[in-house]
Parts: structure tokens; C-alpha cells; sequence
């Protein structure tokens, strides 16, 4: 994936990849890995709000979405946002219901841009967020906030809803609850 964001960078000078740019990276990589026994299914331009890809191993498929997020260094925070629940006409408890039925794990990839003596560099990191971070919502801890609603499930996970927004649902996820690798740079 390193050398595909290179590329990428060599391309395009400005910001990160988007979020359907980084769907097709990933699954370049995981393609890319001949030794392992696994295989992945994508879509190009779906829009399954299940998953983004399917990583088969061993038959078993394992759905996953793929996000950009960023990291909060100081409150030890992952934000995503992730899919509008306007459908549900602002019920809470479906909403919750929903998010409880989390179908997969993510894989975020966020970014930050360095200006420095070397001229213009791209910093980012892989994170692994598992279903379980997103789920555990008790549809009865929402409350009201400004403009929006929020809660915190059992893994310390801050998640709010924004009706300006079609009730989108933006995550505030603890690191401590992730796997990352390091930031990587290119430069």
C-alpha cells in the first residue's frame, strides 16, 4: 500500500487520497499478498452501507469498511464519521439498533500533511477498528447536545448523531481500543 500511495503522491501533490481512492489501494494490497490464503470481493462505486469489501479466508467472509478518519494525538481519539440514518426519522432506538447490528470491522486510514524543510509530506497509518468498538449502544444514554445527539457505548466510544446532517453518525473512538501501525511518511 506504501508504494501505491507513493505513486499516488508522485500524481497528485495535494491532500490525502479520498475514501473510494483508498478502498482500491486496499484491496490492491490485499491482492498484492500471494502467500497468504486469502481472497477479496470489491465493488467499484457500491453502496452497501455493510461493508466496502469482503476478505475471504478459508470460505468465511469477513466484511470490512474502509474509512479515512483522523487521530486526536491528545485526547488519544479516532474520529470517523460514518453512514446518514435520516431513514429512520430520527428513532433513536432503530438507530441504535442498527449500529448495535454493526456487520463489520474498519479499516481507517488517516492522514496529515507536513510542510517542511524537504518541502510537502504525507503522513499515515493504518487502524484496525474492530465491530465490537462501534457496538454496545444502550438506546436509552442518548441525549441531547447542542444540535446533536450523543452517547458512549461500553468501550468508551463517543458517538453522535447529526440530524443537520441526515442524522449521520460520527465516532470519537479510544486508541486503546484499535490496532495501528506507525505513521508512515511520503514525502
Amino acid at each position: 500500500m506504501r508504494q501505491d500511495l507513493r505513486k499516488f503522491h508522485d500524481l497528485f501533490t495535494g491532500d490525502r487520497c479520498s475514501a473510494w481512492q483508498l478502498e482500491e489501494l486496499i484491496v490492491a494490497a490485499i491482492k498484492s499478498d500471494t502467500q497468504a490464503q486469502h481472497h477479496v470481493k470489491w465493488q467499484e462505486a457500491g453502496h452497501d452501507d455493510k461493508a466496502d469489501i469482503l476478505v475471504i479466508i478459508n470460505g468465511r467472509e469477513h466484511a470490512v469498511q474502509i474509512k479515512s478518519g483522523q487521530i486526536q494525538e491528545k485526547k488519544a481519539s479516532l474520529t470517523l464519521s460514518g453512514h446518514r440514518f435520516g431513514r429512520f426519522d430520527g428513532d433513536l432506538k432503530r438507530i441504535t439498533e442498527y449500529l448495535n447490528s454493526a456487520p463489520a470491522d474498519i479499516i481507517a486510514v488517516p492522514y496529515k500533511k507536513r510542510d517542511g524543510e524537504r518541502g510537502r509530506e504525507h503522513a499515515y497509518q493504518i487502524v484496525y477498528i474492530p465491530r465490537g468498538a462501534l457496538t454496545g449502544v444502550d438506546s436509552q444514554g442518548w441525549a441531547q447536545h447542542g444540535k446533536q445527539w450523543r452517547t458512549v457505548n461500553s468501550s468508551g466510544t463517543v458517538l453522535s448523531l447529526r440530524p443537520s446532517m441526515s442524522w449521520q453518525i460520527w465516532w470519537e473512538i479510544p486508541l486503546s481500543v484499535v490496532r495501528r501501525t506507525d505513521w508512515f511518511t511520503i514525502g
